[in-house]
């Protein structure tokens, strides 16, 4: 009479109620690699079934490590920076910001001690100074120092820019003269006002290396120099987005001497962040470039918000960083905001309790500067006839050529990406530590289950049967 073989797949009770067999059943059929050594081992090679036990537990542990860890370091969201060139046909010319490092105008500026000290103490100087400005004399109401200041105030006290004399004589691009006061405007700043690109009228080109650039010529007037925002003299130059305010974003410029023709070479750079929850930074998360109105975020235009509200509250005026049709007056600028900021021209301090993160999306110029001497001793005496002026030492002292170029027609554009671009990723990598360590795959994991559901099957009905066994016994 011929027997049938009891297969795991058809759980009667005599293949369920034995154990042994169904773990035989498992190890010889799995894909798992090495279990089919843990199956009928004699007496005579338990060494060798201890050692592929110790072998298997031990893969298996460092298995289930290796996937906690990997699992952990997908919710923490990883990613990585690329990096690439991106070329074009053409290019679009940042704005160039210019700030004069002494812009009061001293001629402007009425001959008084008390006036004099009132500047000293708010310059760089003023750390240094003993006396106290006497707001109690009527002579600083007289003068308007209690008087909410307009545009016109303010450029009262300052050298021309853009008027005829100004500190921007001319200005050329692809040597194409150009209209001074419709290709550039007034930008008041803490220090007073700077010359910025119009950004309504944008300049293009197609044309790389310093030939090819935009030319300033600049006469600083050195001759009426005033307490100044630094103790140096010269001109501050930023090239920056249009959309950014290069005061509030931390853009330091580039600082250069009168006497010199400098060539500034520009290279763009654009950056792209993924958005909360990936970190931009070490625990720092950027903004999307969206605000909630649906206005275009800046980090700049943060800080200027943040710095007027915190302002606007404790003085009841805005300074001249922010586009408004009054601005502190004198006393205001000496006083409240000098105690409001501890510095008249460092806001630093102030900017750091903004809640103002970095953006997701923002453009950055890198430039790069060389310079030399302005003018020749030969090409002073051809100036002559152009500017009137014959004193070599004027010109040294007083103008700068500068000239803007970009270095080469391409974006570098930083971007940076999920390292698990889809939930695929992470299966991919889980499967691969699993198949390194035990040959296992979802297919064997499936064996897994199924042998442990029998294993748990035959053990209730083990218990069961032994709780029929006892009440037999007890009847």
């Amino acid at each position: 009479m011929s027997t049938k073989s009891k297969d795991i797949s058809t759980p009667n009770t005599g293949s369920l109620h034995k154990f042994g067999d169904l773990w035989n059943e498992f190890s010889q059929n799995t894909g798992f690699h090495g279990v089919n050594k843990l199956s009928g081992i004699t007496s005579r090679h338990k060494i060798r079934w201890l050692l592929w036990t110790c072998i298997i537990l031990s893969c298996g542990v460092y298995l289930t490590v290796t996937v906690v860890a990997e699992l952990k370091h997908y919710y923490t969201y990883p990613s990585t920076m690329t990096q690439y060139t991106q070329p074009q046909n053409e290019i679009e010319f940042p704005t160039v910001t210019i700030c004069d490092l002494n812009s009061l105008n001293k001629s402007a500026i009425k001959n008084d001690s008390r006036i004099d000290s009132y500047y000293f103490n708010i310059s760089p100087l003023g750390i240094y100074s003993n006396v106290k400005t006497n707001w109690s004399d009527p002579f600083f109401e007289q003068e308007g120092f209690y008087r909410n200041q307009t545009f016109d105030d303010v450029m009262t006290d300052h050298k021309h820019i853009l008027d005829p004399g100004g500190i921007l004589s001319k200005a050329s691009f692809h040597f194409n003269y150009l209209d001074v006061r419709k290709y550039f405007k007034v930008k008041l700043t803490r220090s007073g006002p700077c010359l910025t690109s119009n950004p309504d009228m944008k300049i293009k080109t197609n044309n790389v290396g310093s030939v090819f650039h935009l030319t300033l010529m600049l006469d600083l007037d050195s001759a009426n120099n005033y307490y100044g925002i630094t103790y140096g003299e010269g001109l501050q130059f930023l090239v920056h987005d249009p959309n950014e305010d290069p005061i509030f974003q931390g853009v330091s410029g580039f600082y250069v001497e009168p006497g010199r023709d400098v060539y500034a070479s520009v290279t763009k750079k654009q950056f792209e962040y993924l958005p909360k929850p990936y970190e931009a930074m070490e625990n720092v998360f950027c903004r999307e470039h969206k605000n909630d109105d649906g206005s275009e975020y800046y980090r700049s235009s943060c800080y200027r918000d943040c710095l007027s509200s915190y302002l606007l509250d404790r003085c009841n005026c805005l300074p001249y960083t922010h586009n408004n049709t009054y601005y502190c007056s004198k006393f205001d600028l000496a006083t409240c905001i000098m105690k409001a900021t501890g510095d008249y021209y460092n806001i630093s301090k102030l900017v750091d309790k903004c809640d103002c993160p970095l953006s997701c999306s923002y453009t950055h110029y890198d430039v790069s500067l060389t310079s030399s001497l302005f003018p020749s001793d030969f090409y002073s005496e051809k100036l002559f006839d152009f500017v009137g002026v014959k004193d070599l030492n004027y010109y040294r002292k007083n103008y700068i050529s500068l000239h803007i170029y970009f270095d080469q027609l391409s974006t570098t554009i930083s971007k940076q990406v999920p390292k698990y671009s889809s939930a695929g990723d992470i299966f991919a990598n889980l499967g691969g530590q699993m198949g390194l360590f035990l040959g296992a795959s979802i297919v064997t994991l499936t064996e897994l289950l199924e042998f442990l559901v029998f294993a748990v099957w035959t053990l209730v009905c083990n218990l069961r049967s032994r709780e029929n066994r006892v009440e037999k016994i007890a009847k």
